[in-house]
């Protein structure tokens, strides 16, 4: 009799289970937000327009997503305003990038964040990117080469990451670095050049607003400022003291130690005195100077040229990121950690760091020279 009753809870059980076909759902990968201009020119501060891409399937000669696009007072709202226009039910579950317009950016996009990561079908690992005009246009935009932008972008993002030329962050990264009081969020910049989508940089918040860019040729430079590095390449142009020439060098195979040292206040300043010391080695792939650094001597003078125009580059990106007033190299969290949390209260970073003495050392190494040796 009991082996009965438990039979019968069970098959009551099942049919209490809310069931979701798949081909009754819209997932949808990708979710492109821009500012709503009102008559007077003015951007809306409670609207924004929203498109969502929805793969599909189909043959190599046809778009493989659907595109839908809408005017919303929140992307809950937006959602729920496209779910009508088709006959499925719109879910986040397959969501894998959330792309800003630049203008919107500019406004602050902390409600549209704050609508994702309240939703617990969002994964953490939302990527979320910035483009340099247009998000809707980018989404809507149709390419001769590219059947599913959504899809293009994460593989972008994901492969560039990998070898620095852009950040990997995340909804979980950005919101972090929101609530933190010691650095401020940063993002990929995307942009639409002809008929294909391109990195462009990286975007630099104050909080959830932008202010400004790294151009897609420092993107390197930039994250061995931000952290240590175990590969990528760039292109360096030096003064080389022996024929007093300008030649440049590609890296490859990069290696770089970063190591951020506060110094101690002086009584009369309340201004804080930061280095960014960076060790880096590479390969040479690319010379066009004269040199076969077949002489140690040669190859000393090669570190120490590197090592200085790198530095100036290096100054040069600190001294831009301090201009354009956000603390994207997460220098506060330093100078936090260097003292009380009594004496940190009453620095007042945020007014503190455009003033704030930060300088740049460098140290290069070249482990190798190339076929040139």
């Amino acid at each position: 009799m009991r082996n009965c009753v438990i039979v019968v809870v069970l098959l009551c059980l099942t049919g209490c289970v809310e069931q979701n076909r798949i081909e009754k759902l819209g997932m949808y990968d990708t979710v492109a937000l821009d500012s709503v201009y009102e008559e007077n020119g003015k951007p809306s501060e409670t609207d924004v327009t929203m498109a969502l891409s929805i793969p599909k399937a189909g043959t190599m000669d046809q778009q493989q997503a659907d595109i839908l696009q809408t005017i919303a007072e929140s992307p809950k709202d937006g959602r729920s305003k496209l779910s009508r226009k088709i006959n499925k039910n719109l879910v986040t579950g397959q969501l894998r990038s959330i792309v800003f317009g630049k203008d919107l950016a500019k406004q602050g996009i902390w409600k549209e964040l704050d609508s994702y990561r309240r939703d617990y079908t969002v994964g953490e690992r939302l990527k979320i990117v910035v483009v340099n005009g247009s998000a809707v246009n980018m989404l809507t935009h149709k390419y001769a080469q590219i059947l599913s932008v959504g899809s293009h972008i994460d593989q972008l993002l994901t492969q560039e990451a990998k070898i620095h030329e852009v950040p990997d962050v995340t909804l979980y990264s950005f919101v972090r670095d929101y609530f933190d009081d010691g650095t401020d969020p940063i993002a990929p910049m995307l942009i639409v050049k002809g008929d294909n989508v391109e990195i462009d940089g990286i975007a630099l918040f104050k909080k959830d607003r932008y202010i400004g860019k790294i151009s897609a040729d420092q993107t390197v430079l930039f994250a061995i400022l931000k952290k240590s590095l175990k590969m990528g390449e760039f292109d360096i142009k030096f003064m080389d003291r022996s024929s007093g020439q300008k030649e440049s060098a590609m890296i490859s195979s990069i290696a770089s130690k970063r190591e951020v040292i506060v110094n101690k206040q002086e009584r009369t300043s309340t201004v804080p005195k930061i280095v960014i010391r960076i060790r880096l080695s590479g390969i040479i792939l690319e010379y066009t100077g004269k040199s076969t650094f077949k002489k140690a001597e040669e190859q000393k003078n090669l570190d120490q040229d590197l090592s200085k125009a790198i530095r100036e580059q290096l100054q040069a990106i600190v001294s831009h990121v301090q201009r354009s007033g956000g603390d994207n190299l997460g220098i506060g969290t330093y100078v936090r950690n260097s003292m009380s949390y009594e004496k940190w209260n009453n620095l007042n970073w945020e007014s503190t760091y455009p003033h704030a003495d930060i300088r740049v050392e460098v140290d290069t190494t070249i482990r190798d020279y190339g076929m040139i040796r």
